[in-house]
C-alpha cells in the first residue's frame, strides 16, 4: 500500500512541479516542465491530466506537432472530456486545420458538465479566433456576445470582441463597394 502511494505521490508532485515551471512563464523553465511532464508519464502513462499538460508544454515550446500528439493521447482516453475536446481544438486552430478545430470547440462545448464552466471563458475564445480565422465575422463577433453574456467580467473575450467587430465592419464595407477591397 506504501508503494500506491509513493507512486501516486511522486506522480502528483512531477506533475505540480511541471504546472509551476510552466506557468513561471520563462522559456529556460519549459525545458525542465517538460522533463517533470514525461517522468510523470512515465509513471503513469494512462494519466489524461498528465498528457494535457504535455499539450500545454508542448504549445508553449511551439511544438504544435507535439502538442497534437499529447492532446489526442489524452482525447483517445477521455473522449468526452471538455478540457480534453478544447486542448485538442486549440491545437488543431494553432496548426490552421480550422474546420477540425471548430468541431472539437463544439463538442466541448456540448460536453460542458457545470463543473466544468471554468473551461468557458477560453471555449468562446478560441472559437472566435477559429472563425475569424475562417473569414466568418459576424459568427465570430455573434459567438464573442454569446460569451459575453455568459462570461460578463471577461477581459479576454472584451479584447477579442474588437478585432471581430473590425473584421465583421471591413467584410461589410467589401460588400458596399461591390466586393472590391
Amino acid at each position: 500500500m506504501d508503494e500506491v502511494r509513493a507512486y501516486d505521490t511522486e506522480f502528483d508532485r512531477l506533475l505540480e512541479q511541471a504546472r509551476d515551471l510552466l506557468g513561471a512563464g520563462d522559456d529556460e523553465h519549459l525545458i525542465e516542465a517538460n522533463v517533470s511532464v514525461n517522468q510523470a508519464l512515465i509513471l503513469r502513462p494512462d494519466s489524461v491530466d498528465g498528457w494535457l499538460l504535455k499539450c500545454q508544454v508542448a504549445s508553449a515550446t511551439g511544438d504544435d506537432l507535439a502538442a497534437l500528439a499529447a492532446a489526442e493521447m489524452a482525447f483517445t482516453r477521455a473522449p468526452s472530456r471538455p478540457e480534453c475536446l478544447y486542448w485538442r481544438g486549440a491545437v488543431l486552430g494553432d496548426l490552421g486545420r480550422y474546420r477540425e478545430a471548430l468541431r472539437a470547440i463544439e463538442s466541448a462545448f456540448h460536453a460542458l458538465a457545470p463543473e466544468d464552466q471554468w473551461l468557458l471563458e477560453d471555449l468562446f475564445y478560441e472559437k472566435v479566433m477559429v472563425l475569424e480565422a475562417l473569414g466568418l465575422p459576424e459568427a465570430a463577433v455573434a459567438t464573442c456576445e454569446l460569451g459575453l453574456a455568459r462570461c460578463p467580467g471577461s477581459p479576454l473575450l472584451r479584447a477579442a470582441l474588437v478585432p471581430a467587430e473590425r473584421a465583421r465592419v471591413r467584410s461589410s464595407l467589401k460588400v458596399l463597394r461591390g466586393g472590391a477591397g
